[in-house]
């Protein structure tokens, strides 16, 4: 029994399955309607067990509904699920590139009002000691703790900004993923479509050919061996 692969919401194949059977070996409850939603499974509906699947504890696909994919609709599905996970993959590292700076913005940061703080004080200090006026000394400490005030806000400001513009990113990049998710089913849909299509030509094509020859065979005409040929290739 296959394991129970990632599904996706189908509006019009989901629910509960009104017959007791077929049942899951494992909790034998009646089986819901799911859609595959991984891999060349892509699109495949299959029936699978209600309870919630655990780590080590995966009930399996009850029953497939649909045959396996055409080869041909199998590797296309294959190589968009890999175009998929490359591009994933690539937003995952550009966030952890973002966050590593954004700490080490962080990081300066701090190091930068430890040392500005220090500055300050050995200016008061020096002021304090040159001139000897308590009232000069507060006035530029005064002075310095505003454009110290003034430049964090500057800093914690950018670092807001910076922390909204990536949250939105995510809340795209999300969007797209959801986007992409709808396009998968239904481009898998269109080949399907398409696979029928081509399946039903093929078979009309042939019951021409064979009636071609059947008239041939008939009136006598060409040789009659090589006619039994084509027909036994035919209905092979």
């Amino acid at each position: 029994m296959q394991e129970l692969p990632d599904t996706t919401v189908e509006p019009l194949f989901c629910g509960q399955l009104e017959l007791s059977e077929p049942t899951c070996m494992m909790h034998h409850m009646r089986p819901i309607r799911c859609v595959a939603f991984e891999g060349t499974l892509t699109g495949r509906r299959f029936y699978g067990c209600p309870v919630p699947q655990t780590e080590g504890a995966n009930c399996g696909v009850t029953e497939w509904v649909d045959k396996p994919w055409h080869p041909i609709l199998r590797n296309c599905l294959s190589m968009l699920w890999d175009m998929y996970h490359e591009q994933n993959c690539g937003r995952v590292v550009d966030k952890q590139k973002y966050e590593k700076h954004l700490a080490k913005l962080k990081t300066e940061n701090d190091k930068l009002c430890i040392e500005y703080t220090k500055l300050v004080q050995d200016v008061s200090k020096m002021f304090d000691w040159q001139d000897g006026r308590a009232d000069h000394m507060d006035y530029q400490k005064a002075v310095e703790e505003e454009e110290f005030e003034k430049k964090k806000k500057e800093v914690e400001e950018s670092a807001r900004l910076e922390v909204q513009m990536e949250k939105l990113k995510l809340a795209k990049e999300q969007r797209c993923i959801l986007q992409s998710q709808a396009d998968i089913i239904k481009n898998t849909r269109k080949a399907m479509k398409e696979v029928e299509q081509e399946r039903d030509l093929l078979k009309i094509e042939k019951v021409k050919l064979e009636h071609v020859v059947n008239e041939l065979l008939k009136d006598g005409h060409a040789s009659k061996e090589k006619l039994d040929k084509i027909k036994a290739i035919l209905d092979s």
